[in-house]
């Protein structure tokens, strides 16, 4: 299960964020773009978080 500070980079990952409800941040060249919130959904490749679609390619993202 993610912890605080924890980067989601499996599936697994992603799931377990999304069904305890983490609050989740999004990174982009070490920087903050998103402080985000609940996991909506994910595929292969991107996270959908508060209406947004972040391509898990070009992003880190962040259990807060």
């Amino acid at each position: 299960m993610p912890i605080k500070g924890s980067i989601l980079n499996h599936k697994f990952d992603f799931d377990n964020a999304r069904y305890f409800r983490f609050h989740v941040s999004v990174l982009q060249n070490g920087r903050v773009i998103d402080y985000g919130g609940v996991i909506e959904s994910h595929t292969e490749d991107a996270v959908i978080i508060n209406g947004g679609k972040y391509l898990k390619t070009n992003c880190v993202f962040m259990v807060r």
